[in-house]
């Protein structure tokens, strides 16, 4: 579904029960559960994550036709190249997290404005279109939403990045889906707690 420049993806299935899918199920399906004792600690965590990603269902029905929605994460994606940001959307979709995309940081605040209380993670491009780039976007996110983890990403690092905020990670381009799905589980299992 479009709306301007920004693009939902949900991360739910539509079922009355909780529907196994995704790469964590297929690889599990095929290779068998992971064995725990034998998986660096980092591993064994995404691998908990996928298979709790495949494992989350929407409920529909009763609970659903009543207006009941459970509020979900998102990681709000930030990139201007459709390509990369279609290829970050598809990896970060088999995560437990719902998935966000826009075009600019400006089209990012006006998201992060809405629904900032259910953004668990940005992940944004230095370049950016407009007024705003990715370190002025990742500024305002850590002034205004403190909580919410920064990811930000460039082919090309500048002076600019030496601009981030200190609770920022900087992943240069091109980054491996593993450092990013790292960075999902950090936002989803020890988030930062907000500054006070």
């Amino acid at each position: 579904m479009r709306r301007a420049d920004t693009v939902f993806h949900s991360a739910h299935a539509s079922s009355d029960t909780a529907v196994a899918h995704g790469v964590g199920r297929g690889l599990q399906d095929m290779f068998g559960p992971p064995p725990q004792d034998s998986l660096p600690d980092h591993l064994r965590d995404l691998a908990e994550l996928l298979l709790a990603r495949d494992a989350v269902g929407r409920r529909e029905g009763a609970g659903r036709h009543a207006g009941r929605h459970e509020p979900t994460q998102l990681v709000l994606v930030v990139e201007d190249d459709p390509a990369v940001r279609d290829l970050a959307v598809a990896l970060l979709t088999e995560t437990v997290l719902d998935v966000v995309a826009c075009e600019s940081g400006e089209a990012a605040v006006a998201l992060l404005k809405q629904r900032g209380n259910d953004v668990a993670m940005v992940f944004t491009d230095v370049r950016l279109p407009g007024d705003m780039d990715g370190v002025a976007l990742a500024r305002a996110v850590s002034q205004l939403w403190p909580g919410v983890r920064l990811v930000v990403t460039s082919g090309y690092a500048d002076g600019r990045v030496a601009g981030l905020p200190p609770s920022a990670v900087y992943m240069p381009k091109p980054w491996r889906a593993l450092d990013v799905l790292a960075q999902v589980d950090h936002a989803v299992r020890h988030p930062d707690p907000p500054v006070v």
